[in-house]
């Protein structure tokens, strides 16, 4: 999964009307009972034609999609197929060096220039190119080997758990992990039935599903992988502008005259500031809801290992921080006009008394 910040807003029913014969919006229902009215945020669905490509592992397949979100992200997911003898053996999937010498990251980007081209008039505010993205790395297991296929899932994992901490930490000599390392990485694991597992780390997971419908678990952490890109990038502008803030008031406080207002000052400031908050709404409604206990733990899991609030709490600190700047200019521009209005008033009284004088001579 790849996730990228491509503007400010992406006009989806635009979309959607422009690319209508291959796009969709996403349905994901789990199996189990859910609430009636199932409150999912339901992104663009855009399905791409699947690639045949060659790689140290043989001839894969790529599928490829694309989910457009609202709040200027747009979520590349790239699926192959594996049969494999050994957990170690998944480790050069993490990063796969494809034919005429491409990896995963260069398809990745790819998809997201051409989708970035395609639909550059439905953007508000584009970003200057597609940046960095977030890449997470998720391992399916459909069938776990037959002579385990009606195992417990929590007693398989005590018996792999040194291999799926080696997996998902890319550690090739798992042995060698300490007892500490590997209890830490398998900390968050869930279960829904017996039979089934989710293990969540920070660079990857492991979903252990013998029914091969992992679909609303894929979606949450994918979510999650989205909300990381956009509070990274949301403090990362926020630094930026905290910055430039401090220099024009700096520079406005050391040299500005007396008539003259800090008005771009504070032009810039509302702006940046009402921005933010706006996407930092609606990037909260779209996990606003889960719709059952389970996938709302694993979405918990994710925030956990992504460290989401913590960047939530940087992103509201520095709003916070704009916030005093913003009213600390307003209240520098009222205290100007209060100067004004009082030596305005001092003057007509002055004036008031000449004439009176003048009058009397």
């Amino acid at each position: 999964m790849y996730a990228y910040d491509v503007a400010y807003e992406i006009d989806i029913p635009k979309v959607r009307e422009y690319v209508r014969q291959r796009a969709q919006y996403l349905e994901v229902r789990p199996d189990k009972t859910i609430p009636r009215d199932f409150p999912f945020y339901k992104p663009l669905l855009i399905e791409e034609h699947p690639i045949v490509v060659q790689s140290p592992v043989g001839e894969l397949t790529l599928r490829r999609e694309v989910k457009v979100f609202s709040v200027g992200a747009l979520s590349i997911s790239i699926r192959v197929d594996f049969d494999v003898r050994s957990l170690g053996d998944l480790l050069e999937y993490h990063s796969l060096r494809l034919d005429g010498d491409r990896t995963m990251d260069d398809v990745a980007g790819g998809i997201a220039q051409q989708m970035l081209d395609s639909i550059a008039p439905f953007l508000t505010k584009p970003s200057p190119g597609k940046g960095n993205p977030e890449a997470y790395t998720v391992f399916c297991l459909y069938d776990h080997g037959p002579e385990r296929a009606h195992a417990n899932a929590r007693g398989w994992l005590k018996t792999h758990r040194r291999e799926v901490a080696g997996l998902l930490t890319e550690e090739a000599q798992f042995e060698a992990l300490s007892e500490e390392e590997v209890e830490e990485t398998v900390r968050h694991s869930y279960c829904y039935t017996a039979h089934d597992l989710i293990v969540v780390d920070w660079n990857g997971a492991l979903i252990v599903d013998p029914d091969g419908k992992p679909e609303d678990l894929l979606y949450t952490i994918e979510m999650a992988n989205v909300q990381l890109t956009e509070l990274r990038l949301f403090d990362r502008l926020l630094e930026e502008g905290v910055d430039k803030a401090y220099d024009d008031i700096e520079a406005y406080t050391r040299q500005a005259p007396l008539f003259q207002g800090p008005g771009e000052i504070l032009t810039r400031l509302r702006s940046m500031r009402m921005d933010l908050e706006k996407l930092s709404e609606e990037l909260s409604n779209i996990t606003k809801f889960f719709g059952d206990w389970h996938l709302a733990r694993i979405y918990m899991a994710c925030a956990d290992r992504f460290h989401l609030k913590d960047w939530q709490r940087s992103v509201e600190s520095k709003l916070k921080t704009l916030d005093g700047l913003y009213n600390l200019v307003l209240s520098d521009i009222n205290n100007r006009r209060m100067l004004i209005l009082e030596a305005a008033i001092v003057a007509l009284f002055v004036a008031d008394l000449v004439l009176i004088f003048l009058k009397a001579g």
